[in-house]
């Protein structure tokens, strides 16, 4: 006769999630685990991967952190289209870390999807500055 398999407990599960967590070197006090900071600490990192600029955006309104992004695109030659993926795959991650980590509440999610929104609706407004003020 078979053994019926039985399910793992939700506290193996658990253990298995904080053992993967670790191992991609994702716990610790210094970690972020909230959406909203996880974002904007991925978006600072894009722009400032050297770390020279010292950015913090958390205080920033959505409006500056599309004008930061702006600039740093034209100065690296990405286009808009590129600028928006890179910054959709950044919302995929925080939105994936943070449920990993168990803090993604419905709240704070939507806070995220708004952030983030109104992030990309700055954007072609900024853009076609940017090249109206090219063109002079």
């Amino acid at each position: 006769m078979n053994n019926p398999q039985t399910l793992p407990s939700s506290l193996k599960i658990a253990a298995e999630v904080d053992a993967a967590l670790a191992a991609a070197g994702l716990t610790g006090p210094q970690v972020e685990r909230e959406a909203v900071p996880l974002y904007l600490s991925f978006i600072e990192e894009m722009i400032d991967a050297e770390g020279k600029l010292a950015l913090n955006f958390q205080h920033s309104s959505p409006r500056d952190i599309a004008k930061q992004l702006v600039s740093w695109a034209r100065e690296e030659g990405v286009s808009e289209q590129g600028l928006l993926s890179a910054i959709a795959e950044h919302l995929e991650e925080a939105l994936l870390l943070t449920r990993a980590h168990g803090t993604l509440s419905d709240i704070k999610r939507r806070k995220l999807l708004n952030l983030n929104q109104q992030i990309v609706d700055f954007m072609p407004v900024l853009l076609s500055l940017e090249m109206v003020h090219g063109q002079k």
